[in-house]
């Protein structure tokens, strides 16, 4: 088959109502989420491939998922929280390993201890809120998962090319498969935020919605690293990995929200065949 959806979403944990005391606060991102877990199901999805910032990180490389299972828990273990749990799709990264090896990528698997057959790789926000309003929700069957999280000091057009080789092993394989880039936007929309007060995050982030629209994602390649630094963004290194998916293989995008309602802005778009 081949890649048949994507989706840029936010990991932002106020999003999910099982983790929030006010159900206005991100109702808006929350209702695109939403709607983008209707779009996922439509898509009948066999592997989600999740671009997540956080996670574990390999110096000078890309880390993908390696082990049977990978599970994770947001939130208070003793409060709220949420939890999900997936299989792996060990024969979609073991063909990605080989891609990337002619190319070559630096991509390395994070395959556990020796006991490979109980080794879970865990999940943290950037991987189980996207997955939690898409795949979480589907039993019959769930699909699997491939976690990959790249090192942000690698070039870019390395980052692209990996795109490049994951829509390729999308192509060659029988299952339809989607690419989710879990990415918050700017950082610095709240001056008693974390990061405090700039600027360049709503100038960011209307350049981001626009590349959206535009459906030229590949613009990002021109962005400025001392203007993603005033931004204090997380969504670069996985939307160009995305451009590059879409490069080989198009689908038509649509912006479904855009909100900051925090320090940190949140775009929701969805790729789809038509």
């Amino acid at each position: 088959m081949s890649l048949v959806f994507a989706a840029i979403a936010p990991h932002g944990s106020e999003i999910v109502p099982q983790l929030t005391d006010d159900l206005g606060l991100m109702a808006k991102t929350r209702a695109a989420m939403q709607e983008l877990g209707r779009r996922f199901t439509a898509a009948k999805i066999d592997t989600v491939v999740v671009l997540t910032p956080h996670g574990i990180v390999v110096e000078g490389a890309l880390s993908i998922s390696g082990t049977r299972h990978a599970a994770g828990i947001v939130g208070e273990p003793d409060g709220k929280h949420i939890k999900v749990a997936f299989e792996s799709d060990l024969a979609f990264t073991a063909a990605l390993h080989t891609e990337c090896e002619k190319v070559p990528i630096p991509l390395a698997r994070l395959v556990g201890d020796d006991s490979k057959e109980k080794a879970v790789l865990p999940l943290d926000w950037g991987a189980v809120i996207p997955l939690w309003f898409t795949a979480h929700p589907l039993t019959s069957p769930r699909p699997q998962t491939v976690i990959v999280a790249p090192d942000r000091s690698l070039p870019r057009e390395t980052l692209v090319r990996f795109g490049v080789a994951l829509a390729r092993c999308a192509a060659a394989t029988p299952k339809r498969i989607a690419l989710i880039a879990s990415c918050d936007q700017g950082h610095a929309h709240d001056p008693d935020g974390p990061y405090g007060f700039s600027p360049v995050s709503a100038e960011h982030d209307g350049k981001m919605c626009a590349a959206i629209v535009s459906e030229d994602l590949g613009s990002l390649l021109e962005w400025d690293e001392a203007f993603l630094e005033d931004a204090k963004v997380d969504a670069f290194w996985q939307t160009i990995i995305l451009a590059g998916a879409l490069g080989h293989t198009p689908l038509t995008g649509e912006l479904l929200s855009y909100e900051a309602p925090t320090y940190f802005g949140m775009a929701v778009a969805a790729y789809e065949a038509q």
